[in-house]
Parts: structure tokens; sequence; C-alpha cells
């Protein structure tokens, strides 16, 4: 799996506790609804609380597609308690607190780590910003330019457009669900009413999970967090949001697109792939397949990177429940990018041939699973970032049985995967290169007309602003 999120995400590692590991954390769910998750661990006097929310691009509407992510800019801000970002700001220096969040497609993180010996008032820190925020307008002006400064260094990198094409192109027009950086116009006219109807509707505590690690006895922290949320509810009738599902996966889609400042040819098949909640042994066998193609060994890496044919290849799966997407890449030089591409396509059947991985090659895969687990669990930092993506996209079931899943899936699982997920299965092709390269390569732009087509909410000039950009808090 790989983990894309909004912000300084943290790095998911391919791992979970299983039967092979004990599992280190314990779970319980408060009458409010939130659950609390929490990992004892005595290395260092300092602990890391985390705020999960199954919300994101998934939560959206046309109308507040990328609001979740201005939200979490505005829940470090001033809440009932603590009245505005000055004396926000002087209550994180007094905890000596180090905090951040990311937001992604289905899953919205709020997080610090502070000295232990100040977790009572983290936790009250952390239940004012959740529960009694003011979203108030002054702030929201700042916050807006914030996050469009963070649009405009997305808008700059030459593969903005590729990306957004793409999405679009799978996701027809419920693409704003898997697109928490949102549009422009919509950023540009986020209003606080807006911003508390996203509260009201998933920033709640039944779609939430506190999660802490760290320097803590267990029976002082449930007392703890029953003070200091139990004024948090629901709002009357409250029932989890509901979005229109997807269409289907179109047909084989290819096209090359140039942009300036590209560096060499990028190159990528994207096929449907499984959702971790409904194709569950398919994500495991997914990872796995993920894990043989990097092998150093394999008949891929020699292939295609040790050869020097490419600067890098390899496949991807993102783990989600709402969608999945498998990516097939490489990065190469101009004038091998068809020869690459078509390469790529081709070997694709290999993977279903019984001599392509080798036993050897799986025992090391399902080995470095294992030793990276145990790693994980000595930073127990890290590790509750980790289980809150975990407890968010896929559940907690899912994660306790992870790497013991992974751990029984062979070989004839994953040529099955390939054959049923990947051969003869429709993709969006595409290469992205620059337009000195392509003409280079006798190739010609053949995006221009997809573009025009789908982009054009992207494309939207930015208005005029005498207001100065702001910092964030």
């Amino acid at each position: 799996m790989k983990f894309l999120a909004l912000g300084l995400s943290a790095l998911i590692s391919l791992t979970a506790s299983s039967a092979f590991a004990e599992q280190p954390f314990f779970a319980k769910k408060l009458d409010s609804g939130l659950e609390l998750i929490a990992m004892e661990s005595h290395k260092v006097p300092l602990v890391t609380i985390v705020l999960a929310v199954r919300a994101g691009g998934m939560t959206e509407t046309p109308e507040t597609r990328g609001l979740t992510h201005l939200w979490e800019h505005m829940f470090f801000k001033g809440n009932k308690r603590i009245p505005n970002q000055e004396a926000f700001n002087k209550r994180i220096r007094q905890l000596g607190i180090v905090y951040n969040g990311d937001t992604s497609a289905e899953l919205v993180r709020y997080y610090f780590t502070l000295p232990s010996a100040f977790l009572d008032e983290g936790l009250q820190f952390m239940a004012d910003a959740i529960s009694t925020p003011l979203l108030e307008q002054v702030e929201l002006e700042k916050e807006r330019r914030v996050v469009l400064n963070e649009y405009e260094r997305s808008e700059a990198q030459p593969s903005f457009d590729y990306r957004n094409l793409e999405r679009k192109l799978i996701y027809g027009q419920e693409d704003y669900l898997r697109d928490p950086l949102g549009i422009r116009r919509v950023i540009e006219n986020a209003s606080r009413e807006q911003l508390y109807k996203i509260k009201d509707e998933v920033m709640v505590p039944s779609n939430s999970a506190l999660l802490v690690s760290g320097d803590f006895i267990p029976a002082e922290l449930e007392k703890m967090v029953a003070k200091h949320f139990k004024d948090w509810a629901d709002p009357k009738d409250w029932k989890p949001v509901v979005r229109p599902g997807f269409q289907k996966f179109p047909e084989n889609v290819n096209f090359v697109m140039t942009r300036a400042n590209v560096q060499n040819a990028s190159i990528q098949f994207t096929f449907q792939g499984p959702k971790a909640k409904s194709d569950v042994a398919d994500s495991f066998a997914a990872d796995v397949l993920v894990n043989l193609l990097e092998h150093t060994n394999g008949k891929f890496y020699k292939k295609y990177v040790d050869s020097g044919l490419t600067f890098g290849a390899g496949f991807s799966y993102y783990t989600q429940s709402q969608a999945g997407e498998l990516e097939v890449t490489a990065v190469t030089k101009a004038e091998d990018a068809t020869k690459v591409q078509k390469m790529l396509l081709e070997e694709m059947n290999e993977w279903t041939k019984e001599d392509y991985f080798t036993a050897d090659q799986l025992e090391d895969v399902r080995r470095n699973l294992l030793i990276n687990h145990k790693r994980e669990l000595n930073a127990p930092s890290s590790y509750i970032k980790s289980l809150a993506f975990w407890w968010g996209v896929t559940g907690l079931d899912y994660y306790n049985g992870y790497l013991n899943s992974l751990q029984k899936t062979g070989l004839p699982e994953v040529r099955e995967f390939v054959k049923k997920w990947l051969i003869g299965k429709s993709s969006i092709a595409g290469i992205l290169l620059s337009p000195q390269d392509a003409k280079a390569a006798s190739l010609k732009d053949s995006s221009q007309a997809l573009v025009a087509k789908y982009l054009g909410d992207y494309k939207v000039a930015p208005k005029a602003s005498n207001q100065a950009p702001a910092t964030k808090g």
C-alpha cells in the first residue's frame, strides 16, 4: 500500500499486528461513540495524541470539494477556551507541543507530540479544538490564503494536469470524492457556514477515534479522556454521510501529455484495483505483488532497473476502501518511452508464469514484512499515526489480520490476482514528458482535447488579492 495525504503525513508501513506479534494496543468504544485506542510505551517521557476522522474527499460535495482540508487548517485556531491564534500559539509553547495534520480522500488526522507530564493538558487541548472551534472569519481569511498557496504549489508541479485528468477519466462527475485538494473556486468562496456544516456532518465522536501512544498509565488515560471529551456529542439524529457511487471504470484511454520542466519521460498504467473492505483477499495479494516486484534479485528489477533501461520502475497499490487503483510505472529516457511502455504492458503477462517469482523471494518478502513490523513497534509516535490510518480506512479487524494474511498469501494467489485485475483489463495509459523531449522522441501531445473537455474547473484564473500571504501558526 501507499498513503498519500495533504500535509506532513507519517510514513505508513506495510505491516500490522497479527499472530506473529502480540497486539500492542487496546481499543475501547466510549458512550459518545468515540473510539479510544492506546499503546503504552515508557521508553521516553513523551506521548503522541492523534484524532482521526473518517472524512476527506469522500464526504464532500461539488460545492465543498477541498474544504475538509481547509477545516484541517482551521482546527489549529481559536476555540472557546483558547480564544485566538496568539493564545493558541502560547499554549503550544507552554506544553511543548509539536503538531500537524493531514487530509486525504478517506481520512483526516490531527496529531501532536508533547511531554507525558502534560498528557492531561494535551487531551484537554485536543478536546477543545475539535468540540468548540470558533472558525472566525479573520482566521478563515488567513488560512484560505495558506491553503491557496498550497494549491498553487501543487498546481506548479508538471504532473498537476496529468493527475487531475486521470482522476476525472476514472471517476467522472464524482471525481471530487477522490480529490482532497479541491479546486480554487471553491476554496476562494468557502464560508464559515460551510465549515460548520462539515463539523456537524463528519467531525463528530461516532465518526472519530482518539489514539494515544507513549508514556502513560492506561487507567489514568481513560479517566482523563472521559473528563475532557464528555461534552463532545453527535448532533441529534446524526447519521454517516452517504455520497454517490462511482461510474464503471472507463475503456482504454492512451495519451501523451507534454509539460515544461519535466525531466525524462514518466510512463504510467492505471487499472481498477481492489477495495480493501470488499475485496479483502485481493488487497493482500496486491501488497505482496508490490513487494515481490521490488525484490532486487527478481526478474522485473533486473530487467528494468539494474539494466539501466529505466531510472525506476514498479507497481503500486493505494490501500483504500471507497475505491481502488493499481499503477504500473516507470521513468526512462524520452527516446525509450514508447518501447518501455510496450514492454511493461507485455511484462504483466509474465507475472502469471510460475517461474517469474520464486519461493525464496516470497520468503524474503514475508521476513521483511515481519522485520518492518517489529521496527515500527519501536517508534510509538509513528506507529500510532499508522494505526490511525488503518482504523479510518480499513478498520481494526482488517488491520489485526493484515500481516498474518500477507504471510498466508502465496504465489498462486498473486498470479490469480494479476489475471483478475490486470491482464486484458482496461487502463488509463499515459506518458508525461517535456515538449523538447517529445519532439526529440517523435511524440506528439495528444492530451489537449481531453484537458479542454475535463479540466475546465482547474483553469480558472485566480482572484486578484491585496492581502498579504499568511503563514500557518
